[in-house]
């Protein structure tokens, strides 16, 4: 199907193994999504440069996803939800996949709305591990700057549950690239040899360094940090040799502990950031229960909440790590 024939936002093309890619282009931002792949939004692209801001394994193409696969191994990258637990790990009786059960098979998918002026998919996927299921309407405006997500989880079973619940975004990087986050501290997972082995550094200057300015792969590091202490809901990714930025904004009541996985050629010769709005501390449901970070819904409940991605050709370059760099007028 194509946008040009309909006059739709929307068309499909053959992606990888006998899967279908959806593509809504507007006329700022296009987005792609893979509903097989583990309903993996795989590209968003800043129209004008053409710059893909997603981050695409160079090793691995995008296939289809099953329970049983180790998720380093097959990650092609791009966009995925974790839930609902990271790490594998047994809880009680019941035992917990790598990263989860949502990436591990497909998604079930319908077209909301599809017209000249905006579309919107929905998305729909069942835990296997928990007796709950995760639905997305995402929703590309054909003059819009952003995509924006509503998110669903029910909870359809007697009793509550415990999860943990994770936007994992890898993010393109190149030379120049720098990260903003609303905070003064991040804690730091160890080991993190490059960072002292520190347990916690100042938000954006550690040691005389800006931690906001992505080093380059030479560096061969790997640094996995975390929030606490957020101010509002929102990480910025600045490209400045590209001209292009990309906000994420969520509600920090629901995701409250964002991360950042750096990968600085110091994770099987990669150079990719992640940043992970997530209901917990870093770790698996395991280790969020003991810690008590794991989020809590009562049976016969869903939790709600938005998300939006604005993609943005006006920021300020220079502007310091714990600030917003991106234009007040970018709507």
């Amino acid at each position: 199907m194509s946008n040009e024939q309909s006059g739709s936002l929307l068309s499909t093309h053959p992606i990888g193994d006998s899967m279908t890619a959806f593509q809504i282009r507007g006329r700022f931002v296009t987005l792609v999504l893979v509903p097989e792949a583990g309903g993996k939004i795989l590209q968003l692209i800043d129209n004008e440069s053409g710059f893909n801001l997603l981050w695409q394994n160079p090793r691995v193409p995008i296939g289809r996803t099953y329970a049983g696969a180790p998720f380093d191994d097959v990650w092609c990258g791009g966009w995925d939800d974790v839930f609902p637990t990271d790490a594998e790990c047994a809880v009680e009786e019941n035992s917990f996949h790598d990263h989860g059960d949502l990436w591990i098979g497909p998604w079930e998918w319908s077209v909301e709305n599809d017209d000249p002026e905006e579309t919107t998919i929905r998305l729909s996927r069942d835990s296997v591990s928990l007796p709950c299921t995760v639905d997305k309407w995402i929703t590309v405006k054909r003059d819009g700057h952003d995509v924006s997500m509503t998110l669903r989880l029910t909870n359809h079973g007697l009793s509550p549950v415990r999860f943990m619940w994770n936007q994992h975004i890898a993010h393109a990087i190149g030379p120049g690239s720098r990260v903003h986050l609303p905070v003064s501290t991040l804690g730091v997972v160890p080991p993190a040899p490059s960072l002292d082995d520190a347990r916690e550094v100042t938000w954006p200057i550690y040691g005389g360094v800006d931690l906001s300015r992505l080093a380059g792969p030479e560096a061969g590091a790997l640094q996995f940090l975390y929030c606490e202490d957020l101010r509002a809901g929102w990480c910025v990714v600045t490209h400045p040799s590209q001209g292009v930025a990309v906000r994420v904004e969520f509600d920090e009541a629901v995701f409250r502990t964002p991360w950042l996985w750096r990968v600085l050629g110091g994770w099987r010769g990669h150079y990719v950031l992640l940043t992970e709005p997530c209901t917990s501390l870093p770790g698996s449901l395991a280790s969020a229960i003991q810690n008590d970070s794991a989020a809590t819904l009562a049976a016969g409940t869903s939790l709600e909440t938005e998300l939006r991605v604005v993609v943005s050709r006006e920021f300020d370059a220079n502007a310091a790590g714990d600030q917003d760099p991106i234009a007040s007028t970018v709507s």
